[in-house]
């Protein structure tokens, strides 16, 4: 035995002793290795079975037309293909690489175009375990709660034989995984609450008795002045008027991910299909918000109290009006704005001002996403 191979198993006997981990657990690097888990939250992997069930009717879609109905412009962008090869692993689509023909399974066509909110439900949970270390982890926790962040990691190395360059990438797209799934099922976790895995039960994370969880992917921010009455007509007549448009309403005061207020909404921005603007009172950080999501490019639905709180340069765009003294203006600006709503889905571009109208991709680069 040469000096170099005996140093070796001296460190591999040492590592033994003090961390007490298996010889079978020992991973060598991952360097080259091929990834067993998705780099992508399934949120977002939805992106491509979506892109194909919008943009070419479900069937089968070229990977060099796919790469644009996602927000990227070549095919071998290595962004893209960590998407695609997520989706694969989610069990979405069928079909990975530059030059694939990407086909949706049926996991992905009961996520995208479920016969019932139940049926989403379920196909969510599925997509989910068809990853087996996601799978193996969720065994291994259910009914208890996640231990911090080093024993976490710890733990996935050990158990699990996650490599350790990749550790901090599994934690991050479990957990928001879970995130997730919790939404569906009508669990809004406060932040210390997110790390507790239920039991699985009937396809889907957990036994609790679901609320009225998520029913839509798409969704629809909105940016509007909190107190008493904004929060009474956000709840009264804008998320039936978001909903009756096939969308799941979000506001910021609801949101309870990690990091400043400004990066969950920015996030919220970004992901959103459209967004609604109260611009009622001409309050600033619905202007700063609505500044935020033109600059990504995204579609803006506009209401107000008074046309005098609408900015000169935006009230060609959809704006809807309502005014209270009205008897009926409760029942009248819902239906304007599902209507109002369901147009921006269909021409999203007419309810973004002209010099902000440019390709998806280039907002996606820009946005580092």
């Amino acid at each position: 035995m040469n000096e170099t191979n005996g140093t070796k198993q001296e460190k591999v006997k040492l590592a033994e002793k003090q961390e007490m981990i298996p010889k079978s657990k020992i991973k060598k690097s991952s360097v080259g290795a091929a990834w067993t888990f998705p780099k992508n939250p399934l949120e977002d992997a939805i992106n491509i079975a979506k892109a194909i069930e919008e943009q070419n009717a479900g069937n089968p879609m070229k990977a060099d037309q796919l790469v644009k109905a996602v927000g990227y412009n070549k095919s071998n962008d290595w962004r893209f293909l960590d998407l695609l090869r997520s989706a694969n692993q989610y069990g979405l689509v069928l079909g990975s690489g530059a030059a694939a023909t990407v086909s949706i399974e049926s996991i992905g066509q009961d996520i995208i175009a479920p016969g019932s909110p139940k049926d989403r439900q379920e196909a969510l949970g599925k997509a989910f375990r068809n990853v087996e270390e996601f799978k193996k982890v969720e065994e291994f926790y259910k009914g208890k709660k996640l231990p911090e962040d080093e024993f976490f990691e710890n733990t996935l190395v050990r158990e699990f034989s996650i490599p350790r360059d990749r550790v901090k990438i599994f934690k991050a797209v479990f957990t928001k995984n879970l995130e997730y799934l919790r939404e569906f099922r009508g669990e809004h976790a406060q932040p210390d609450e997110k790390r507790q895995m239920e039991p699985a039960s009937s396809g889907v994370i957990g036994t609790k008795p679901a609320g009225e969880g998520r029913q839509f992917l798409d969704s629809c921010f909105v940016m509007m002045p909190y107190g008493q009455w904004f929060d009474a007509y956000y709840k009264e007549i804008f998320i039936p008027a978001i909903k009756d448009a096939g969308m799941e309403p979000v506001r910021a005061d609801e949101l309870f991910s990690t990091g400043t207020v400004i990066e969950q909404i920015w996030e919220q921005i970004k992901k959103a299909k459209i967004l609604l603007a109260d611009l009622s009172g001409k309050n600033a950080n619905v202007f700063y918000e609505m500044g935020l999501a033109h600059a990504q490019g995204k579609a803006v639905v506009f209401t107000a109290a008074s046309l005098d709180d609408v900015p000169f340069d935006l009230r060609h765009l959809r704006v809807v009006i309502y005014d209270i003294k009205d008897p009926s203006w409760g029942a009248k600006l819902q239906a304007n704005l599902s209507s109002y709503l369901k147009a921006a889905k269909e021409e999203p571009a007419k309810s973004v001002p002209q010099p902000f109208r440019f390709d998806s991709s280039a907002a996606k680069a820009a946005a580092g996403g």
